[in-house]
């Protein structure tokens, strides 16, 4: 078997060096191009070009509000105490887009390697590992330990009671050891009045995930039209 070849002598390959009674980044990893480093947070590659910067805000003053609370939670410590987002909002306003561009950061600013994982796709997977197809809990416990987690589209289906004792059993392992979760949905984090939406997390998951994530999250209202639908509209002027 030919010996693989180490390519940083700093870390080798493990992309941590330990420094100062602690551990950091290593050097190796800021040179990681833009798809290496979405591969490593499990973003999905329609979402590889997201970031903050290109976040549009339409000339909007609440969603300039948003990326100003986004970034003064980047640089603050409130993470340490499992604080998170839960963006909720109509479909193609950039929900997904600014939980993209909170794990790039992370990583970028502060080594931090979270993990995007869309819910459907999270319940499929798992059910396939209990099932049978694999003896390991390797997947559940990355979705548990992970420094971030970023579940996308949370509520957009109907859960069976399986599926929701595996979101109440990952949201309260996260509560109790302060990992902050970022939560993408079409529902609202509790019920409201002024808005034109017609769910909320209490009604569709029950009290027990309600009253936990309103302690971990920021519940953020993502205003805008829908991006996905004026792009295509845009595109069938042009034709």
């Amino acid at each position: 078997m030919e010996k693989e070849v180490i390519k940083c002598n700093l870390c080798n390959d493990t992309g941590w060096v330990f420094k100062n009674g602690g551990v950091v980044k290593c050097e190796c990893q800021y040179n990681l191009n833009s798809y290496q480093v979405s591969n490593s947070l499990n973003i999905p590659r329609k979402y590889h070009h997201a970031t903050l910067e290109n976040f549009i805000d339409f000339g909007l003053p609440a969603r300039k509000l948003i990326l100003e609370k986004v970034k003064e939670y980047i640089y603050s410590d409130e993470m340490d105490e499992g604080k998170g987002f839960f963006f909720y909002g109509n479909n193609g306003v950039g929900k997904t887009h600014l939980a993209v561009g909170i794990l790039k950061e992370l990583y970028n600013l502060k080594g931090i390697t979270g993990m995007f994982y869309d819910t459907r796709i999270l319940l499929y997977d798992l059910k396939a590992t209990f099932e049978g197809n694999s003896s390991t809990r390797e997947l559940l416990d990355a979705v548990i330990k992970a420094p971030i987690l970023v579940l996308d589209d949370l509520g957009s289906e109907r859960l069976s009671d399986w599926a929701k004792d595996i979101l109440h059993y990952i949201i309260i392992s996260r509560y109790n050891d302060k990992l902050p979760v970022i939560i993408t949905s079409n529902i609202s984090l509790e019920k409201e009045e002024n808005k034109d939406i017609d769910q909320d997390v209490e009604s569709k998951f029950g009290k027990g995930i309600a009253s936990r994530l309103m302690e971990m999250c920021y519940p953020i209202y993502v205003v805008g039209e829908d991006f996905r639908k004026t792009s295509i509209q845009k595109d069938l002027r042009r034709l």
